[in-house]
């Protein structure tokens, strides 16, 4: 598998990923946003530990994968619950925008200070890039968003801490990968630990789940969409890129959920929101061509 079908594969799950707070949104009234991230990634993670059964098991056999698999869904945990409280609070755009955008620079530390791979100039200038576009974009006029104006300092805090979790299972499976396991069984061994936790917040918020079958639609599609087939795509390309290169060019989400909330949401952003957009593309483009230049050295 090439580099760039690699990275293709990122951005086809990140269109995915980036119907997520659109979808949130049409029914966010009748459900909360932490139910709605639980149901996602709780029941979808124990889609992807059935799927892989076998592997999830020999990861749990074994001691050092089995401690990746526990730290990436930690990271499963807070991510799913921080990303949805962040947009309800924060904005469908803005809240994306924060989580995605602090993946990939956690990635990349985590790469830095535990493997000591230094990350190349290229990715530099595609984060550093990506990045001001997440500024520019969180420092826009919210005011034409669906952000709680009171709120929206906590919505930001909390999207970032989602990048934080975004970034550690990213990495979690990459370690998981690199000790020898497939793909599938290292996403479905880090969704399905951090399935555990979010199953019980579901139990708990089942009442208020079954009281509007309404909302069952568009959990069902968060489930099976953004959330398996995504991870799917997304933990393959895993193999062939680095997590940091992977993180980056998932940059592709939160432009994607940023057209679909000015779309269709009806979130309206000034220049320096259109400008952030812009930048976004661009790390996201240069990412790519990073990733294929690390992963394909020129030959001597």
């Amino acid at each position: 598998m090439s580099t760039t079908y690699s990275a293709l594969m990122v951005i086809a799950a990140s269109l995915l990923w980036g119907t997520t707070g659109t979808i949130a949104h049409s029914i966010g009234g009748v459900i909360s946003p932490l139910t709605i991230g639980a149901v996602t990634m709780g029941v979808g993670g124990l889609i992807l530990a059935a799927m892989s059964w076998s592997g999830v098991r020999d990861i749990l056999l074994d001691q050092k994968a089995r401690r990746w698999a526990v730290w990436g869904g930690l990271g499963v945990v807070v991510y799913p619950l921080g990303f949805y409280t962040g947009m309800d609070l924060a904005g469908v755009a803005v809240g994306n925008i924060v989580a995605l955008g602090t993946g990939p620079i956690v990635g990349a530390l985590l790469e830095w200070r535990l493997d000591k791979k230094k990350p190349t100039t290229g990715w530099w200038v595609a984060t550093i890039t990506g990045v001001n576009g997440v500024i520019l974009i969180s420092t826009s006029n919210h005011s034409g968003t669906t952000a709680d104006s009171e709120l929206f300092g906590v919505g930001v805090a909390v999207a970032l801490l989602a990048g934080v979790g975004y970034g550690v299972f990213s990495y979690a499976m990459g370690r998981i990968i690199d000790a020898g396991h497939s793909a599938l069984a290292s996403a479905g061994a880090t969704f399905g630990v951090g399935s555990i936790p979010l199953l019980v917040i579901v139990a708990v918020s089942a009442p208020a789940i079954l009281a509007a079958p309404g909302s069952w639609v568009g959990l069902s599609y968060l489930v099976l969409g953004p959330m398996v087939i995504s991870y799917v795509l997304y933990s393959r390309a895993m193999k062939r890129l680095s997590s940091s290169s992977v993180l980056t060019i998932a940059l592709t989400e939160p432009a994607v959920a940023t057209l679909l909330a000015v779309w269709i949401v009806g979130e309206r952003f000034d220049l320096t929101g259109a400008l952030g957009i812009v930048l976004i593309a661009l790390a996201v483009i240069g990412a790519t061509r990073s990733a294929a230049e690390r992963n394909n050295p020129p030959s001597i």
